[in-house]
């Protein structure tokens, strides 16, 4: 389990409202034992050994895998002190996925991107936090500096030797998935926890996972949502737009449960083809352009649109998207706010029930349909 600052705590604590009110980091997927055809077992590795398979691709750890670099500089700091004091470091954990022999992480990306940080001793020069409860000779240094004068510190990161869980198991099989999910959960249960979509950019990367990292680069998807610039927002803008796609082709598939229902369709939907992704992309762009440009004239919404409201939104304008992109922006405007000021959007309790989830589709659907 990953450590956390008080700072990423507090920051945790002052997540955006829309991240807090609905399920972005819920699991609702079963309660299920160790799947037979699963096993489990411990290794030692050493960093230096670690880090060759990173370095070789033995050991996935994607650019956009799970999240981001979260880690502040003095927590690599500390992490790295640890490692050159020989403490003990918890155990990390890895899937072996028996059909492709690859390896992908768990639980441990920080401290394995920390590591690769230290040992790489290339690109961007690194200065680590200078820190009263750390080795002087690496506190506040560059690591040009240390290469100088302690050379040594990298051959005792390299030596350490830290404890590595194994999950033996096929990420093409459904079960396995699910097991998968729910070890991730409970591996990052308190701390800075992984949230659903990051869980999905490691189970289902693929075609459909770079489109959603495609599509939330978009300009007006990003004025929409008032998201600044280089901040990806740890994916949960992603699973909106991936809430919009699953609701928008199979709506009637929704039984209540919302990371299930997004894991089944992503796992369904992860090698979409070209014709496929195209399609989709069309019909975000399209209804991202007439939110933007035809009912906020192309400026940021005056307030916060809550994730509650948005992906329905969507999902009943791209329902009647032909339609739409004719009207007026007054009409359009019009529809926007009885969709929105409709009791059922002010509901705050069970929001992902199946009952309130389908009404406020079919809302969003009927308002935006409506001629009269």
């Amino acid at each position: 389990m990953e450590d956390i600052s008080l700072d990423r705590q507090k920051e945790k604590r002052d997540e955006a409202p829309e991240e807090r009110e609905y399920s972005f980091i819920e699991d609702d997927t079963p309660d299920q034992d160790l799947p037979e055809d699963v096993f489990a077992y411990n290794e030692m590795r050493s960093c230096a050994d670690l880090f060759r398979m990173y370095r070789k691709n033995e050991l996935f750890v994607d650019p956009d895998f799970q999240r981001e670099f979260v880690w502040p500089n003095s927590e690599q700091t500390r992490f790295i002190d640890s490692l050159t004091k020989g403490y003990p470091i918890p155990s990390m954990c890895f899937a072996f996925d028996r059909m492709t022999r690859e390896r992908s992480i768990i639980d441990g990306q920080q401290r394995m991107k920390t590591i690769s940080r230290f040992l790489t001793q290339e690109g961007k020069p690194w200065r680590l936090s200078k820190l009263d409860d750390v080795d002087p000779a690496i506190s506040g240094k560059t690591l040009e500096v240390i290469r100088e004068t302690n050379f040594d510190i990298f051959s005792r990161v390299e030596e350490h030797v830290l404890p590595v869980t194994v999950l033996h198991c096929d990420l093409k099989n459904e079960e396995h998935i699910s097991f998968i999910f729910k070890i991730f959960h409970r591996l990052n249960d308190g701390g800075m926890r992984l949230n659903n979509q990051e869980i999905r950019n490691c189970i289902f990367g693929g075609s459909l996972n770079n489109l959603l990292r495609k599509l939330d680069r978009n300009e007006g998807w990003r004025c929409l949502n008032r998201m600044e610039n280089g901040n990806s927002y740890r994916f949960v803008k992603q699973e909106l737009i991936l809430r919009f796609f699953a609701f928008y082709e199979d709506k009637e598939g929704y039984t209540g449960g919302m990371a299930k229902f997004l894991n089944n369709f992503m796992k369904k939907n992860r090698d979409n083809d070209d014709d496929s992704l195209e399609e989709k992309k069309k019909i975000f762009e399209r209804v991202v352009s007439l939110l933007s440009f035809k009912i906020f004239d192309g400026q940021e919404p005056p307030e916060r649109i809550s994730a509650n409201t948005l992906y329905p939104v969507m999902v009943g304008i791209a329902k009647n998207i032909d339609a739409l992109e004719d009207m007026q922006p007054s009409d359009l405007k019009k529809r926007y706010r009885e969709t929105k000021e409709h009791e059922l959007f002010a509901v705050r309790e069970g929001l992902s029930s199946s009952g309130t989830v389908r009404d406020r589709l079919q809302i969003a659907q009927t308002t935006f349909g409506d001629s009269s």
